[in-house]
């Protein structure tokens, strides 16, 4: 899950929950940042506090880059990109580490623009299905 300030209380009871189903939980977060603002949540936890791994995204206070002038807020969150960067090289990484012990072909998702792709992807969703609980 990802959260930057970690106080949100959605993400908090996503990190509850799937920890008392044994789910191992990764949050993305600032730890700088969540570690000085009060959770808004009841139990008074920030969502790191729920997680097995915690990813820093040490990214600014308030999520925002660029200061404006005349704007007391500034803009541009780093969360975003820096996000989808952590999340896409974990991807990267698993794919390694999956071909390296020996899998032949890891079950990656295809570009439903590369030709073939949706056949593919469809047959991924059946072979897995007892893992994959998606709805179209």
């Amino acid at each position: 899950m990802h959260s930057v300030s970690g106080r949100n209380p959605v993400t908090i009871e996503l990190a509850m929950e799937a920890q008392k189903i044994g789910v191992t939980t990764i949050g993305i977060t600032n730890l700088a940042y969540s570690r000085t603002v009060e959770s808004r949540h009841p139990s008074g936890k920030n969502m790191f506090e729920y997680c097995d791994i915690v990813i820093d995204n040490h990214g600014d206070k308030g999520d925002g880059m660029c200061e404006i002038d005349g704007l007391d807020q500034r803009v541009g969150p780093s969360s975003t990109v820096i996000g989808a960067t952590i999340v896409n090289t974990i991807l990267v990484e698993t794919v390694k580490k999956l071909k390296a012990n020996g899998m032949e072909k890891p079950p990656i998702f295809y570009s439903a623009n590369l030709d073939g792709g949706d056949e593919i992807n469809q047959q991924l969703i059946k072979d897995y299905s007892d893992s994959i609980h998606y709805k179209f």
